[in-house]
């Protein structure tokens, strides 16, 4: 009836002795006295061969020897299985005391066993067992009702409920709705808090309606307003077209469209910070245009409307119905309340209207165009418009009444001069410049720039920038024909790289924005004439997904890795400080710093794990690189870890093959590059690397919950087992003796030296990230929904979760700041966001 198991994991018992000790004191009146007893021999313990099933009573045994002939009593540990020790009666020594628990939760799990005598004193623990519960036999199915069940659980704070009525909640509530109703979730965020969107209920991010066609589990997220939430942002864009600086050049707006939804960026440009992103739920951004004050901002929207809105709180204030289709372009007169929008009617041709802006009523007839439009450009006094068409045309037409004055050939891009004497004309390797009142040709000037260019004219000074879309960048003096500074530059893939789309310059300094697509780039220049260059800064924290954020041990820098090939540096309030790129762009996957954060250390997609100079941004050596484990397949290098004396560096690679994948774990001494370890495959792969505060173990984690102490010194693998999950990831406390760790149940924290369940929470959105906050009470990650979430690590075993915030896509990094302060996480969505603690 019973079998003995293999050794499997082990738990804490401070807490069982203490009541043990005490269930003996008051068993026969006497007190313990360890010094004339000796303590018992290690147990051993029989579990049921066939299994158990859950709700149902189970028999276990335990039997051990006692030197002293004591009677013992015999205290079961479940594992996670069940929190409580089970207690059998008091049996003679070398007598089994079995005990029959109830388990509620299906799974495989492990048992354990120790003998205490009456003196309080504890016998070994047993090997532990595994042991299966099954559910019970399933009850014969109800007949169908022509109903179906739908639950909505809420993460953060704010309420859900439905129509037709039902749902209620403010933490998780089920009801049964007919099949196929559509049921119309309304949400009422509390105050401080706003609706990020529902989680997995098979719609529409943004959509509220859900068909119940089958029994469905969604979510509804909930997360701080940013303004309380977010101590400063960095971020990428997924697909920038277009951008227009606000009248001060403060504050810079970028169309940006991810995926098909399309978006706005509004930069700080001076920071070089994200101060708004801005997305309308039920339809598209497709353009934007600032107008002559701070406060008017527009915005074209996909369903026709232009809307105004706050720039500083991102809310629409005002919108109206301009078009029966997407309005693709505007133009704000610089110096007044009209504002001119552009739509393309289906019957073809272009149609362009005009707005008064304070009240959105038309102030001037339309005009209708035969061919499409690409641009339209307000003079500066008002009096005209210019109109880039498609096949390469550009239309000048006076406003009182419509008349087209003049037409331009051979024209891709166009624009005034600031004072509206002159305008530009660009086409493919040249660039004419005429007189407004005649029409005459001023000036041609050549240069190496291609079709499809776009231009600009400086408000401060006679020059020009002209971009394509092969990354052609010169900055021209209008009257000379000379290049004052030129910033080409060729991408290693031109097919991959359909160059700049826009280009403006700034309204107040010698510098402009250039906008490219793909890469997303979204990067100001400044112009220094004297001498003949161009200063770049990258606005874009990365041109792709974010794979890993670690803060410096002292926080006062912070590294990202990317996607793009390359690992950004930061100061503790956000500014750029450099750029490493070592990885030969391939995407970086892996950082780590040592103690003093003076070095660090990164693995990426190339194999080669690279240690930097913080202070310099170099290499201190050259790159080290991952064992070829197949011929033809580089290793992926996806941990890394620096010892916090720097001396040692730790990696784990993986290698993706067609019949599957192999993990390794590489050790090297960085002087010597000497290897100390090299793990040429491992059981399952790894999800985390992390030393010991003293640099004397490094822990590597498994997907299977089990882990390997490495002892530097000796050189000894040591094996610790944990309950038989698949996790996603992991992460060490900062004092080396607990792990916070994901899998399918959900978040719990295990101890590294014995495998024990320390806390767990049920959660039923996996983590991709976790780290640890610096004081070890709490910790933090995200998701695949991109909620970005808080645990608690209470007493008692209990993991209380919050969520501190929303990314757009998956979090795939995150780290806490040394002083605690801030948490930053990077994602799929490109973005870095630095968090304030609550």
């Amino acid at each position: 009836m019973f079998v003995r198991s293999v050794a499997w994991g082990s738990r804490a018992g401070v807490a069982c002795a203490l009541m043990l000790s005490a269930v003996f004191a008051c068993s026969d009146g006497s007190s313990p006295n360890p010094s004339v007893s000796r303590p018992p021999g290690q147990a051993r313990i029989e579990v049921p061969v066939v299994g158990l099933t859950a709700g149902l009573p189970g028999g276990f045994r335990c039997i051990a020897e006692d030197p002293d002939g004591n009677a013992l009593i015999y205290a079961f540990d479940w594992g996670r299985a069940k929190a409580e020790v089970s207690l059998s009666e008091r049996v003679p020594s070398g007598t089994a005391g079995d005990v029959a628990p109830v388990f509620q939760t299906k799974g495989q799990f492990s048992a354990r066993c120790r003998a205490v005598d009456p003196h309080g004193q504890l016998g070994a623990w047993s090997e532990s067992a595994l042991f299966d519960v099954h559910p019970p036999p399933p009850l014969p199915p109800p007949l169908d009702d022509g109903k179906r069940e739908l639950t909505v659980e809420v993460f953060g704070h704010g309420r859900v409920t439905s129509t037709p009525s039902g749902i209620d909640c403010t933490s998780i509530c089920s009801a049964r709705f007919e099949v196929g109703a559509e049921v119309t979730l309304s949400v009422e965020p509390q105050p401080g808090w706003r609706f990020t969107g529902l989680l997995r209920c098979g719609t529409e991010h943004a959509s509220q309606v859900v068909r119940v066609d089958r029994n469905r589990h969604c979510g509804a997220g909930f997360a701080r307003r940013e303004e309380q939430a977010v101590e400063w942002r960095q971020t990428g864009a997924s697909n920038p077209s277009d951008a227009s600086w606000d009248p001060g050049g403060r504050l810079l707006a970028v169309l940006d469209q991810r995926g098909t939804r399309g978006g706005l960026r509004i930069w700080n440009a001076g920071l070089g910070q994200v101060a708004r992103i801005i997305h309308q739920d039920s339809t598209d951004i497709r353009s934007v245009s600032w107008g002559p004050r701070d406060e008017d901002l527009a915005v074209g929207l996909a369903d026709g409307r232009l809307a105004l809105l706050d720039p500083a709180t991102g809310v629409f204030h005002q919108t109206w119905s301009a078009h029966a289709g997407p309005v693709v372009g505007l133009a704000w007169y610089a110096r007044g309340n009209e504002l001119a929008s552009v739509s393309h009617p289906e019957t073809g041709g272009a149609e362009v209207r005009f707005w008064a802006a304070s009240s959105g009523t038309e102030s001037r007839a339309p005009l209708r165009t035969a061919r499409t439009l690409r641009k339209i450009h307000w003079s500066p006094d008002g009096a005209r418009v210019a109109l880039e068409m498609a096949g390469e045309q550009v239309e000048i037409h006076s406003l009182d009444p419509w008349v087209q004055v003049h037409e331009v050939g051979l024209g891709d891009s166009f624009s005034w001069s600031p004072d509206g004497a002159r305008y530009a004309v660009g086409s493919y390797r040249n660039v004419r410049v005429y007189e407004t009142a005649t029409h005459e040709l001023q000036a041609s000037w050549f240069g190496a720039w291609s079709l499809s260019s776009r231009l600009d004219w400086s408000p401060t000074q006679d020059w020009l920038v002209i971009v394509d879309p092969r990354y052609s960048l010169t900055v021209l003096n209008v009257n000379t024909g000379t290049v004052v500074a030129n910033g080409t530059e060729v991408p290693p893939n031109r097919l991959d790289a359909p160059g700049f789309s826009a280009v403006r310059f700034h309204p107040v300094h010698d510098s402009f924005v250039a906008v490219a697509p793909k890469p997303a780039s979204v990067s100001t220049f400044s112009v220094d004439a004297q001498q003949s260059r161009l200063l770049r800064h990258e606005l874009v924290a990365h041109s792709s997904a974010i794979n890993a954020t670690k803060w410096s041990p002292a926080g006062n820098r912070l590294a990202s890795a990317g996607d793009d090939g390359t690992v950004r540096l930061w100061g503790a309030a956000g500014q750029a400080l450099a750029t490493l790129d070592g990885h030969e762009g391939k995407a970086v996957r892996a950082l780590g710093w040592d103690a003093s954060g003076a070095r660090l250390a990164s693995g990426g997609n190339d194999g080669r794990i690279c240690v930097w100079d913080a202070s310099t941004g170099r290499l201190t050596q050259p790159p080290l690189r991952l064992m070829q484990r197949a011929l033809g397949h580089t290793p992926k290098v996806e941990h890394v870890a620096l010892s916090p004396d720097g001396r040692t560096l730790a990696s784990a690679g993986a290698t993706l093959l067609l019949t599957g994948g192999m993990t390794s774990v590489q050790v090297w001494d960085v002087a010597s590059r000497t290897e100390l370890l090299n793990i040429h495959q491992t059981d399952s792969p790894v999800v985390e690397l992390g030393w010991t505060p003293d640099g004397q173990s490094l822990i590597i984690v498994y997907t299977h919950a089990a882990w390997d102490v490495w002892n530097r010194n000796s050189r000894v693998l040591k094996r610790v087992e944990s309950a038989p999950e698949r996790l996603t990831t992991a992460a060490l406390s900062p004092d080396g003796t607990r792990l916070a760790c994901s899998d399918r149940l959900g978040v719990s924290v295990l101890d590294v030296g014995t495998g024990a369940v320390v806390a767990e929470t049920p959660m039923w959105m996996g983590q991709l990230s976790l780290t640890w906050h610096p004081d070890g009470t709490r910790f933090s990650g995200g998701d695949v929904e991109g909620l970005v979430f808080d645990w608690q690590v209470h007493e008692h075993g209990q993991l209380l979760p919050s969520v501190m915030g929303v990314h757009d896509n998956m979090v795939l990094g995150a780290s806490w700041r040394g002083d605690g302060a801030v948490l930053t996480t990077g994602g799929a969505d490109m973005a870095l966001v630095t968090w304030r603690a609550h």
